[in-house]
């Protein structure tokens, strides 16, 4: 029985040994003497975005042995070879004129045999129009006109973090020059005392973000409507006004810069229509006028439903500026843009009808060119 089993046993072993011997000689074509030597691979890749093209960089490594890369990008269709300096740690290379895209590179280092090494892969933008097309210009939270012809801007905040670098304020001077001003992100006010009037301004903002290897500026913005300076107003003549004695109703509420506040008319014995006139100090060209209702807390609906403007050079001839259809329900403001531009000095606001006798307005603005 013994005999039997360690037959078997002998049996097996040689059938083992001959499937080797042959698996061995299957395999054998495969098998490198001394085995494959492998270049120091690019080590931490990064990509960074710039205009039409793209900046690649990695760690040389420590291998002593790796004399030039190669990059291989759009299907390795396209590719480039550096040499990598024994003493450069940093290896970084430009791909340039680039479509606007996304792209996939492909780094392999070589030794001065020609050994390559494990390729590395990695992806990145190449920017352009469409990019830039989504950096917003920093807000100019109003631009305002005065009767020295100076045009002041204010900004608001830049955020924490933000990506902007700077703004650049390009206009026309009263010599008829191109002027830039820049503003960082600091400067919360401007202003242009050189300033042509109705010539606009052209707004753009440069941003840097992290990722991106140069600033971008953004699409300038074209800037043409500018507030007039109320405090400079006059308000001439109404059509009446509800008496009190801590001035809660009188017309000049209309121009404080405040919807909050308000002009109510005689509330006991007048009749539609109702007006108020307001003079700019000088002649100027109206793009639009704006006009609210009392806004408060609580709901006034008191305004009127149809308003009315008349401009003048000379407060004795007046020239219609247009009927409009006033939301007396609502707090926004109401922008009603003036055909023509007219050229006016004096404007006059018409409350032509509404549900009440009398009227309770909040606030008037003029935009000009």
């Amino acid at each position: 029985m013994k005999t039997k089993i360690f037959l078997s046993i002998a049996l097996t072993g040689a059938c083992t040994f001959l499937a080797c011997k042959k698996m061995d000689s299957t395999y054998a074509q495969y098998v490198v003497p001394d085995g494959i030597i492998y270049p120091g691979k690019a080590t931490a890749p990064s990509v960074k975005s710039g205009l039409n093209k793209v900046q690649l960089s990695w760690l040389r490594g420590s291998d002593p042995k790796v004399v030039k890369a190669r990059v291989f990008w759009n299907n390795f269709t396209d590719s480039v070879e550096l040499a990598i300096p024994a003493d450069q740690p940093v290896i970084s290379y430009t791909v340039n004129n680039l479509i606007e895209n996304f792209y996939s590179f492909t780094i392999k280092t070589y030794d001065k045999e020609g050994r390559v090494s494990v390729p590395v892969e990695v992806s990145g933008a190449a920017l352009g129009d469409r990019y830039r097309s989504t950096l917003l210009n920093r807000v100019v939270s109003s631009s305002t006109f005065n009767l020295a012809n100076t045009l002041s801007l204010q900004f608001e905040p830049v955020l924490p973090g933000s990506s902007i670098v700077n703004t650049e304020i390009e206009y026309t001077t009263t010599t008829g020059a191109l002027k830039t001003v820049t503003v960082l992100p600091g400067t919360l006010a401007l202003q242009l005392t050189d300033y042509q009037t109705e010539t606009g301004y052209k707004l753009r903002t440069q941003h840097l973000e992290a990722n991106v290897v140069d600033p971008f500026f953004s699409n300038d913005q074209l800037v043409e409507n500018f507030l007039l300076n109320k405090s400079e107003w006059r308000v001439i003549d109404f059509s009446s006004q509800n008496p009190d004695a801590n001035n809660i109703s009188i017309p000049a509420n209309m121009i404080d810069g405040n919807p909050a506040t308000r002009w109510v008319s005689l509330a006991t014995t007048s009749r539609y229509p109702h007006h108020i006139t307001v003079d700019f100090g000088a002649l100027r060209t109206i793009k639009t006028v704006s006009l609210w209702r009392w806004v408060q807390a609580t709901p006034d609906e008191r305004g009127p439903n149809v308003v009315q403007y008349l401009g003048s050079t000379n407060n004795v001839t007046w020239t219609d500026l247009g009927t409009y259809n006033f939301d007396r329900l609502t707090n926004n403001e109401q922008v009603f843009t003036i055909p023509n531009l007219p050229k006016v000095r004096y404007l006059k606001v018409v409350a032509v009808s509404g549900p009440q006798t009398f009227v309770v307005l909040g606030e008037v603005n003029v935009s000009v060119k």
